[in-house]
């Protein structure tokens, strides 16, 4: 721009012209380095303009055990779509959750510890004429404030004997499933008792009795789709999303459901259970690659976070008559061991500014109300809420941050009189704790009977015969290599994505990185069934590495070292994740500190809400479905 000084009458005209002049070249300068440095930013700063913020998924498995996912490194079982969301976003492995259902969920709607909520004790089940109370805020209705339209799919399990406590009355704008803690898979109907059996599946408020014979599993993950495919992208979209898989059927009906195609590809486990566990979670795995695909296509996967988690550890060997497994980790669901607390999770979003890698910090399942309302640019509906036991873990996760969080209440159980908590890098136990022991995979035809946990004795040494534990070591080497040929092209197909679409920054980003040993990817189209398992069987390396457990020597008296019902356990976690040696005798001014603290957070509970069955709910007395009495 040129100005000539001849234009100024006088000096005094001229200085305040080219003072004017510079200023507003200075203004411009300073906004924009400002549109740059915001720019280098992934959007995770979201104005009140709800068409900004993002979409959020947040998808659960039901009795989802810490051994039954391949990034854990389980080889019988391959997931590669939930590996996928953990390798090329945040692996969670040190994030817990409640050691049952109801519990769980409630955390995760409330941001509240269960023993602030009266839901610390047991399940709902039935006709239970109680649920989680009404004057909490749920996750939804937080969201709804900031424009989002929230959907839910799949099982709610937090009360359901008035409409008033069940899923739209509470902030969805639409509901698909069923209300109970478990289902038949096919018929879904629940069974409380062989007196008490109805139907139990509904839209919104309206019961569904012509899908008899369709498949759970893929209903929710077609009504999921649906909701995605017809959603106006301009507005943010909350999915909440727990999947019935992989809980157990209904005590005397089929327990662990499966399509025949899905048990067929995994004829190389040898044991039906976990077979059948096996095609349930495989099943459950493709329904989570179907919703991200969906994302994908919609344009709405760049603006999205998803949270996969699960809500307990699984119930393993034959408990609730189901095959899940958290081996090395000791005990199971309904246990506050680290197998039945210490959960499977991952957080994918590609506006995570560090993408890949695997958080150490600790994280609880009550964190992802103020996390995922940060997320979403709502922190300040949260500013003056002091009942939140959750912390904001946003800023953490997104940038691999500073640990919000040093220490978790596992639970306070006043009725089953025992507790559990988490400071630091130690975890107290007292009172009553069962099913203690370390249960390794069902792999042979006889081990749901041999290895069943009201069968299985642990010992120090091996009590099989040496050709029978060769036999399992050989198994768990090669499971790999009789993988499904379809897993192998879908993991091509996903790196391949997430290399071309620049999405992505982390490490596992690149085919190449996932393939090391092979000098050419083809295209996945060109790929023969013979192909593929010529690949698996000369064993291909996968360039990831499975976040494992390492456990250490196990003790002689690893069992019956710890009588927590007797004296408070203690256990250092982060040196002995498996709790094999009790070190409580010498420490116990660490033991005296915890207690202490235990006692602190007593005196803020609230009573547990369990009330006695009302019949008045039986199915009997409602055309055979169970439907709000009151």
């Amino acid at each position: 721009m040129h100005v000539s000084k001849r234009r100024c009458k006088a000096d005094s005209q001229c200085l305040m012209f080219w003072a004017l002049f510079v200023t507003v070249l200075l203004l411009k300068c300073i906004v924009v380095n400002g549109d740059r440095e915001d720019a280098k930013k992934k959007s995770t700063d979201f104005s009140r303009d709800s068409s900004k913020r993002p979409h959020i998924v947040l998808i659960v498995a039901d009795d989802l055990g810490y051994n039954d996912v391949s990034f854990h490194g389980s080889q019988q079982i391959p997931t590669p779509n939930i590996d996928f969301l953990g390798y090329n976003g945040v692996i969670l492995n040190n994030y817990y959750v409640s050691p049952i259902c109801t519990p769980t969920r409630a955390a995760l709607m409330t941001g509240r510890y269960p023993i602030h909520t009266g839901l610390q004790h047991k399940v709902i089940m039935g006709a239970d004429p109680y649920g989680l109370p009404l004057n909490e805020t749920l996750m939804p209705q937080y969201l709804n404030k900031l424009g989002y339209r929230s959907h839910m799919v799949g099982k709610w399990h937090l009360g359901f004997f008035k409409w008033q406590y069940t899923p739209v009355e509470r902030g969805f704008d639409s509901y698909f499933g069923y209300f109970q803690g478990r289902s038949d898979y096919y018929t879904h109907t629940y069974e409380h008792n062989l007196e008490e059996w109805g139907l139990d599946f509904r839209k919104d408020k309206d019961l569904l009795r012509n899908y008899t014979g369709l498949y759970s599993t893929t209903l929710f993950r077609d009504e999921a789709v649906r909701i995605i495919e017809d959603h106006d992208k301009s507005e943010p979209l909350f999915l909440y999303l727990p999947f019935q898989a992989v809980h157990s059927g209904n005590s005397d009906g089929p327990h662990l459901q499966a399509p025949s195609s899905y048990i067929e590809k995994f004829s190389y486990i040898e044991n039906m259970q976990r077979r059948k566990y096996a095609a349930m979670l495989s099943a459950l795995d493709d329904a989570v690659g179907d919703v991200y695909d969906t994302l994908k296509s919609r344009g709405m996967l760049a603006d999205s976070i998803i949270l996969f988690t699960t809500d307990n550890g699984g119930p393993a060997n034959g408990f609730d008559n189901n095959a899940a497994n958290n081996f090395p980790l000791r005990g199971m669901k309904r246990t506050m061991w680290e197998g039945g607390v210490r959960a499977v999770g991952v957080l994918h979003s590609p506006l995570l500014q560090r993408q890949g890698y695997i958080s150490n910090k600790m994280l609880h399942v009550c964190d992802w109300l103020p996390t995922l309302i940060t997320a979403a640019g709502g922190q300040h509906l949260l500013e003056n809420d002091t009942s939140l036991d959750g912390v904001d873990a946003w800023e953490m996760l997104n940038t691999d941050g500073k640990a919000v969080r040093s220490e978790i209440l596992h639970n306070i159980d006043p009725l089953h009189k025992n507790s559990a908590l988490r400071m630091g890098d130690y975890k107290l136990l007292v009172g009553k704790e069962s099913k203690s022991s370390w249960y390794p995979p069902y792999q042979l035809s006889k081990d749901d009977y041999n290895l069943h946990y009201r069968h299985f004795r642990d010992k120090s040494s091996p009590t099989e015969a040496a050709e029978i534990q060769e036999q399992r070591k050989l198994l768990n080497r090669d499971y790999s290599t009789f993988w499904p040929t379809s897993v192998v092209k879908r993991m091509v197909e996903l790196y391949s994505y997430s290399e071309r679409s620049n999405l992505y920054t982390g490490p596992y980003a690149k085919l190449a990185f996932i393939f090391p040993n092979l000098t050419q990817i083809h295209s996945i189209d060109t790929w023969k069934t013979q192909e593929v398992k010529e690949l698996l069987k000369n064993r291909v390396h996968f360039g990831f590495s499975p976040v494992r457990v390492s456990c250490g020597a196990k003790p002689s008296n690893a069992s019956t070292n710890c009588q927590p019902k007797k004296s408070p356990c203690l256990y250092h976690i982060p040196s002995d994740p498996c709790e094999y040696n009790n070190i409580a005798m010498w420490n116990e001014d660490i033991v005296k500190e915890m207690m202490n603290r235990l006692a602190k957070y007593s005196s803020t509970m609230v009573p547990p809400a369990n009330k006695p069955t009302d019949p008045e709910g039986n199915p009997r007395l409602h055309d055979g479905a169970w439907v709000p009495w009151r």
